[in-house]
């Protein structure tokens, strides 16, 4: 900590961050709580949750590039978005590395700190698919007024099946495993759901996860609409 500032390395995980920072009386990472990943990651995916993200609190991050040299980038020059960076778009195979950020935060009391954990802890204890592995949250919104979880629900996807893979009964835009599942069959099953709602919607679902590995043989579901 230097003042209002939080500076970490990139391991440390975003629901140690915001219980870090809270002690410290300072306020921003609540919604880390809800981040299932590291500093390093909610950087790389401009990760957020709960009307928040990386890009509001980010000063800058250190970013070993694909080349070898060490840079300091902030939030434009990372080309932070709507869970995008530049970072997401590196050389496949030598991809940039986040070292380091430095968030600042503001001062607040600690107790209204741990009120607001609480009621995100809360709220996911309600709403999302806890204990049970999952891709987390999958698509992207298509907009700030309506949620990916929102059209599929609509379109009665919880519960569709493909695999170990699963949609979900309590959150419509997470996929859950019951760890017979493969990469694969979760994949498969995003697709369906990317068709489903453009077939019946009209609206291109673009991911959030992104699949590791290689996916070069791979054939996409055809996704048309009517």
């Amino acid at each position: 900590m230097e003042g209002d500032r939080f500076i970490t390395d990139s391991g440390l995980a975003m629901a140690k961050a915001a219980t870090l920072t809270k002690e410290a009386g300072l306020s921003g990472l609540e919604f880390g709580l809800a981040i299932p990943g590291t500093v390093g990651g909610a950087v790389w995916a401009n990760a957020g949750a709960h009307e928040s993200e990386v890009a509001s609190v980010l000063v800058e991050a250190s970013v070993l590039r694909s080349g070898g040299a060490e840079e300091r980038l902030d939030p434009a020059g990372l080309g932070l978005a709507y869970r995008e960076s530049i970072l997401k778009h590196a050389h496949e195979g030598a991809p940039d590395i986040v070292t380091q950020a430095i968030f600042r935060l503001a001062p607040a009391e600690p107790a209204l700190i741990t009120q607001r954990l609480d009621d995100i802890r809360r709220w996911r204890q309600t709403h999302q698919p806890l204990g049970i592995p999952s891709a987390g949250s999958v698509f992207r919104n298509p907009s700030p007024e309506l949620s990916a979880g929102r059209l599929i629900d609509e379109l009665g996807l919880k519960g569709h099946r493909m695999g170990g893979a699963s949609v979900s009964e309590k959150h419509a835009n997470f996929i859950v495993n019951d760890q017979k599942g493969s990469a694969a069959d979760v994949r498969r099953l995003a697709e369906h759901v990317q068709a489903t709602v453009l077939r019946e919607r009209g609206i291109e679902l673009r991911l959030e996860i992104v699949f590791a590995g290689d996916w070069s043989g791979w054939t996409p579901a055809a996704v048309t609409a009517t």
